[in-house]
Parts: structure tokens; C-alpha cells; sequence
């Protein structure tokens, strides 16, 4: 999996480009292995006080590879994959799903959804963790 990257990626999440490939790698890696997805992601994003997430990740990484008709794939080491960087560029601008779904409107519609409902569910995690509202 990648390491966490320091760099933040959008100010608007307000959060790494690294975590956001850590969680993406470690759902494709338990999918692969027919393991259980959520508490994979859930043990990555504890690391960075973030686990509520496990199942935001893991929904929208469903619904992805649902609307692109085939699996999503993983990049290597601290490379991300065009699909990786797509599901990036998605999360940044959701409007961008257009380019990387088919033709059907109602998988448009679904990943365009499942974009901004994790925008939203990252920037209130991210607020969260930093008020200490999350703190356990």
C-alpha cells in the first residue's frame, strides 16, 4: 500500500492524495483476496483518526467499478494507477465521472452521488478529527 503521503492534494477535503490511495489499495487488496473490505479500510484510516470513513470507501469504490463496468486498478509503491488518479480527479470534481462512465445516465448519476456524498462525509470527518469532536 502507499505510505501517507504529507502533500495535501485539495484544500476542500483537507486531506491527503496518500490516505485517499491507502484506503483505495487496501479495499482492491482485501476485494482480491475475498476478504472482508471495511475492516481493511478501517484499520487504514484508524491511522489517521478517520476510520468512520471505512464505509464511504468502501461504497463509493463499489459504485465506481460498478458505473465503469470493470475492476478498479491499483496502482504500485507510491505510483497511483489512471484509475486511482481518475477516482482523485473524480473526488476533487465530481463532474469529471462523465469522462470514466459509460453511456448509461443512471451510472452518471449513482458515481456523481457517491462523489459528493464522500466529499462531504471527508470534509466532516477531517473537521471533526481537527475540533476534537472525534476524539475517543
Amino acid at each position: 500500500m502507499a505510505e501517507a503521503h504529507a502533500v495535501r492534494f485539495d484544500d476542500t477535503l483537507n486531506t491527503s492524495e496518500g490516505i485517499i490511495l491507502d484506503a483505495m489499495r487496501c479495499w482492491r487488496d482485501a476485494k482480491d483476496n475475498g476478504e472482508a473490505v471495511q475492516p481493511c479500510v478501517y484499520r487504514t484510516l484508524a491511522r489517521h483518526r478517520l476510520e468512520i470513513l471505512a464505509p464511504v470507501f468502501d461504497s463509493l469504490m463499489t459504485i465506481c467499478e460498478a458505473a465503469m463496468k470493470r475492476s478498479i486498478i491499483a496502482g504500485e509503491d507510491g505510483y497511483p494507477s489512471s484509475d486511482e488518479t481518475a477516482l482523485i480527479d473524480m473526488l476533487l470534481d465530481p463532474e469529471e465521472g462523465q469522462i470514466h462512465v459509460g453511456r448509461i445516465q443512471e451510472d452518471r448519476i449513482l458515481l456523481n452521488c457517491a462523489l459528493r456524498s464522500t466529499r462531504l462525509m471527508m470534509e466532516q470527518a477531517v473537521t471533526g478529527v481537527s475540533t476534537g469532536r472525534l476524539r475517543q
